[in-house]
């Protein structure tokens, strides 16, 4: 009996079992993809990356050339690709990975390293990254994961992203629904971006940027200096992620970005040893480091609201006649602050800062969650277990059906209904998204939210 249940679990969470599981498609019947869809939440929910087209096998740890991760990603701008992995690996990088449309790049199983850069995603729809490490050693000025240009209906999970010199992840330039969940960042200062600013005029590029959704939960902030994330403009919302031993400051919204920041959990030592290397390169060609910051920055869990772009709103305001608010409008309920660490955000305009148009899984912060995603986050040989389902009232239902996950394009429904689209790939996908549409309505009716 235990054997049948660890081999149930390892089909479900991408394990050993389903390493060498063979499917002639990734489609809704082959097990590990029914799996890894399985757990979507948030705004980036409806991805569903290669699913419905075919299986594409990395079987070469070189940049470039035949069977290599580069060459299956030319290939996935035929049609939907789900990418795998041959055997562990670690590749080292000349330059960026372009990520196509309707792409899984999908590392489960398997341990595999990308080195010195990362992944775009330009103008992309419907992609999927997971199980990845990415390690940029400072060594050139890159992203982990740059999410840019227009791309929408995107999931980053369960990804370790750690030095890179420019940042590890960006959500920016007019894109939109994106989920990052139990991602580990880490030994990095710049690490996430959440739209930018790229002219003078502060919100030049308000119409275009305002438009972004992104889910961020689960994931772990452990040893890196600023931005756990610096979010501006758009709609937000950031639940069960740990930010531990920030050497700078935790979390930062500005410029009319509406967030809903609940269930977070805070942790910070300010007699700890600086772990930073000597210095951090940036974009500006200036050698930094901020060790001489740890002793207060336990006070700094977040910067005050707006306070990332007040200087430049007030010195500005008078020449392109602001009219908009250089704060956040932040809802913000039930985070958790240990160790040293001391709360700064506070609620501001919360009745515009909007409630999530979906169903998502909340955990209470606890000492039990910071080890839950210390053990999981990341890109660790085992995968979290999920957490238990709440129907509409935020009531634990029974744990037997730990599976029947409540969210657009999170549940047994939307992944056992396609059947009978199998023979269509492009009538799966619409049939998916169509099901996350109408469980999204369904849960602004009956909606999961702690409280």
């Amino acid at each position: 009996m235990a054997m049948t249940w660890l081999l149930v679990l390892a089909a479900l969470y991408g394990g050993p079992a389903t390493a060498g599981e063979r499917c002639a498609a990734p489609d809704e019947d082959c097990s590990f993809v029914a799996a890894l869809l399985q757990q979507r939440e948030g705004y980036g929910a409806k991805a569903t990356g290669g699913l419905g087209g075919r299986f594409v096998e990395v079987t070469s740890d070189h940049d470039a050339g035949p069977g290599t991760l580069r060459a299956a990603l030319e290939q996935a701008r035929e049609g939907p690709t789900w990418i795998r992995f041959a055997s562990d690996m670690t590749v080292v990088l000349d330059s960026q990975l372009r990520v196509p449309s309707n792409t899984t790049i999908d590392g489960r199983g398997k341990r595999v390293t990308l080195i010195d850069d990362g992944l775009g995603v330009y103008g992309s729809r419907n992609v999927i990254l997971t199980h990845l490490t990415i390690d940029g050693r400072l060594n050139r000025l890159t992203q982990a994961v740059n999410v840019a240009n227009g791309s929408r209906d995107v999931w980053v999970d369960h990804m370790d992203l750690s030095r890179m010199s420019d940042r590890l992840l960006n959500v920016k330039n007019g894109s939109t629904d994106v989920t990052i969940s139990w991602t580990k960042f880490h030994n990095s200062n710049k690490v996430m971006l959440l739209n930018n600013i790229t002219s003078k005029n502060l919100f030049h590029n308000y119409e275009r940027d305002s438009i972004a959704r992104v889910t961020l939960h689960h994931n772990y902030f452990f040893n890196t200096v600023q931005r756990n994330p610096r979010a501006q403009f758009g709609t937000f919302h950031l639940f069960n992620n740990l930010v531990e031993n920030w050497d700078f400051y935790g979390m930062s919204f500005s410029l009319e970005a509406k967030a809903l920041v609940e269930g977070n959990i805070f942790k910070n030592d300010s007699q700890r040893k600086c772990t930073e290397p000597a210095f951090f390169p940036t974009v500006h060609g200036i050698d930094v480091n901020y060790c001489r910051y740890i002793s207060i920055a336990p006070e700094r869990s977040a910067l005050g609201n707006g306070e990332s772009d007040r200087k430049a709103y007030e010195q500005r305001k008078s020449q392109y006649g602001y009219t908009r608010d250089y704060k956040a409008f932040l809802r913000v309920k039930d985070n958790q602050y240990l160790g040293d660490a001391k709360p700064v955000l506070q609620d501001y305009r919360p009745e515009l800062a909007p409630t999530p148009p979906y169903c998502y899984g909340y955990e209470k912060p606890t000492q039990d969650l910071v080890d839950k995603i210390r053990k999981f986050a990341g890109n660790p040989p085992v995968e979290a277990p999920l957490p238990a389902p709440r129907d509409g009232n935020n009531r634990q239902r029974d744990s037997g059906s730990s599976q029947k996950r409540v969210g657009p394009g999170g549940n047994s429904r939307v992944l056992s209904e396609g059947g009978r689209h199998a023979r269509d790939p492009r009538r799966r996908r619409r049939h998916l998204s169509d099901m996350g549409r109408k469980t999204q309505a369904l849960c602004w009716r009956s909606l999961v939210y702690s409280g």
